[in-house]
């Protein structure tokens, strides 16, 4: 196992979960059940969803060192792009701020795709 992976793993993963789960805590009633809409909507799940299981799955890779999930999380990190980027188009109502956004999408996946060889 390797151990630098691990802690990468605990400061990537465990700081924010912890920190989140803190100020979950600490919100009314009403909030939470905004923010469990939220969290199980199909647009939140299918964008930031699968960007985030992706950079799970390449958090846990080195670890285990099981090479399939490198593409794994190449396909999710890809999928979850792409849905963002044409929901954005379709629900912006200025295509410049849709093209800024998509722009930016585009970067995050082409930095994936250079560091993920």
């Amino acid at each position: 196992m390797n151990i630098d992976a691990i802690v990468r793993l605990v400061l990537m993963l465990g700081i924010p979960a912890f920190m989140m789960w803190r100020e979950y805590k600490k919100m009314s009633e009403e909030e939470r059940n905004d923010v469990k809409t939220t969290f199980t909507s199909k647009r939140f799940i299918s964008t930031i969803g699968l960007v985030t299981l992706g950079c799970v799955f390449l958090l846990v890779e080195p670890i285990f060192e099981i090479a399939w999930m490198k593409v794994i999380s190449g396909v999710l990190f890809s999928i979850g792009i792409m849905v963002g980027i044409v929901l954005t188009w379709l629900d912006v109502s200025s295509k410049w701020k849709a093209m800024l956004k998509t722009i930016t999408l585009l970067i995050a996946f082409s930095i994936l795709l250079w560091t993920n060889k």
